[in-house]
């Protein structure tokens, strides 16, 4: 079996394990246009999802995170990343692979829905607590696909 049908294989079994979490748009200067509509989130693992509340991650672990998404832009290639969010500051994750052709299908096209997924290192350097994580994914003129979720560490 190649890695490329390992890769696949994890993904599927991710994806079926996975829980459909509440998420919101991100917020945008008034007269920007929308370039991206986001259908579901899942996480896994998240058994809070059933409850509305934010998934409960062990540290250290991984969590799987995969997201559906129709871009109204096109873009040979795209770049990712996640952000610890708050209203002063958006911090990124360190240590993220940015690339996200690496696990979405590239180039995008418009009106095209596809899947993005992760399997997302949670540290246990981490401060345990809930964050809004804030998830970005652009092409190279800027024109991206965002939405907000909260997840909660602990030891």
């Amino acid at each position: 079996m190649t890695s490329y049908n390992i890769l696949v294989l994890f993904a599927i079994v991710a994806f079926v394990n996975s829980e459909i979490v509440n998420f919101e748009e991100c917020t945008y200067p008034e007269g920007t246009p929308l370039n991206c509509t986001i259908h579901e989130v899942r996480v896994n693992p998240c058994k809070e999802a059933a409850e509305s509340k934010p998934c409960r991650l062990k540290q250290p672990s991984k969590a799987n995170i995969s997201f559906d998404y129709t871009a109204d832009f096109q873009g040979d290639t795209l770049e990712t990343t996640a952000y610890w969010t708050s209203k002063v500051i958006d911090l990124p994750l360190l240590g993220m692979d940015t690339n996200a052709c690496a696990t979405t299908t590239c180039p995008v096209q418009p009106g095209q829905k596809q899947t993005y997924h992760i399997e997302l290192p949670i540290s246990k350097t981490f401060p345990s607590k809930t964050y809004k994580v804030k998830w970005r994914l652009w092409n190279a003129q800027e024109q991206e696909c965002c939405f907000i979720f909260q997840l909660k560490l602990h030891k």
